[in-house]
């Protein structure tokens, strides 16, 4: 009779720690990604694991995945407090006289495919889009385009003297451009300093943006000409109004290693209103309530549509997220695109629970998953000087 080996205690231990600080790992990426500046403390106990484990494990995961920590900065709530602060002191006829243009930010995706065999070099772009504070990413693609842009430009006349300044830079390429104003719906783009630089707000308020920005989880009062309770009611002013939605990591080097991007046309408008939570209902049940890597999603509107885009372990992976859609029969024409390399700017792969998005809450109010409490904004006000 044949009989099978069977696994060495020391192989089940070996499998079983492994399995143990995969655990913890997952657990305080999650969390870092709810609130980066959260204590080791509190990671601990959520994590079930000793202090000294999760400083090790978090130093690893900072060392392995090359992660910041950066706020999640919201354009559409900060455009309501630069206009409050803009015209505070105005009289009537300033305010009439006032150029809303001048005020809020409009969010942009754009595709470019470049005509013919001739595409420029890496260095090439980055000299065409450095000087200006509108593009915060730039990545290569494989497929229908060759670029992918994530865009942050006041108006309409500075998106569009930034595209003409693309086409003069660029002047030996022939290219053809998509642009689409978009609204976030889920994950974030890592903004620019530069682009903070033109935020209008109290001048120590931008200062604590620019610092968190730098490293949501150092000490914020280093190099700040500030008192520490006077960081401590900004921090709270920018979490309690809004402005930023929570202070968050993103991975340079993620462990889902690839990405891609899907683009999706709204073309039968009456099946898309009937289903249109089927697919976050479907992925967030396929997700089981455990880590999956996001990192932006957000609609557009000429033509009506959306964009994904999703880190996956592989290629395999990433085309069982846009079968979902194509099954799911939700009256949609999908187009998706392989991104090879981020040229400009980063990208905000992060592990998150979606648990914790909008999307989720839609569905936990029409009774499709269960609902959660967030915690997240309480403590996030409360983690004000964490150091490591």
């Amino acid at each position: 009779m044949a009989t099978h080996p069977t696994p060495s205690s020391s192989a089940r231990s070996k499998a079983a720690n492994s399995e143990y600080k995969e655990k913890i790992a997952n657990t305080i990426l999650r969390e870092l990604s709810m609130d980066a500046r959260q204590s080791l403390s509190s990671m601990a106990e959520k994590s079930n694991a000793s202090k000294t484990t999760v400083f090790n494990e978090l130093n690893s995961i900072i060392e392995r995945n090359d992660v910041r920590f950066v706020p999640e900065i919201n354009l559409e709530e900060l455009w309501k407090h630069e206009l409050l602060y803009t015209t505070k002191w105005m009289q009537k006829r300033e305010f009439r006289q006032l150029d809303i243009h001048q005020i809020g930010f409009t969010e942009y995706v754009g595709f470019v495919k470049f005509l013919g065999k001739k595409k420029p070099s890496d260095a090439e772009l980055v000299k065409a889009v450095g000087n200006s504070y509108i593009p915060q990413n730039v990545s290569a693609l494989y497929g229908k385009y060759d670029l992918f842009m994530y865009l942050v430009a006041r108006d309409h006349n500075e998106l569009n003297f930034f595209l003409h300044n693309l086409h003069k830079s660029l002047k030996g390429y022939k290219m053809r451009i998509r642009i689409n104003p978009v609204n976030k719906t889920l994950g974030f783009f890592p903004l620019r300093n530069e682009l903070i630089e033109q935020f209008k707000l109290p001048e120590k308020y931008k200062k604590l943006l620019l610092t968190l920005n730098n490293d949501s989880r150092g000490q914020l009062s280093q190099g700040l000409d500030m008192d520490k309770n006077t960081i401590t009611y900004i921090y709270k002013t920018l979490i309690d109004y809004g402005i930023v939605n929570r202070t968050t990591i993103h991975m340079r080097n993620p462990d889902n290693a690839f990405t891609g991007i899907i683009s999706y046309s709204i073309v039968d408008h009456e099946r898309f209103q009937k289903n249109r939570y089927r697919w976050f209902e479907h992925m967030v049940k396929m997700d089981n309530h455990k880590l999956g890597s996001y990192t932006f999603m957000a609609d557009h509107f000429d033509p009506y549509g959306g964009v994904i885009i999703a880190s996956a372990r592989n290629g395999t992976c990433f085309d069982g997220i846009k079968k979902s859609l194509d099954n799911l029969n939700l009256g949609l024409e999908i187009d998706s695109f392989v991104l090879t390399r981020s040229i400009f700017g980063e990208l905000g792969v992060r592990n998150f629970d979606l648990r914790y998005t909008n999307q989720y809450r839609l569905l936990a109010t029409e009774g499709l998953v269960p609902k959660v409490k967030d915690e997240y904004q309480t403590e996030a006000a409360r983690q004000m000087y964490v150091e490591l």
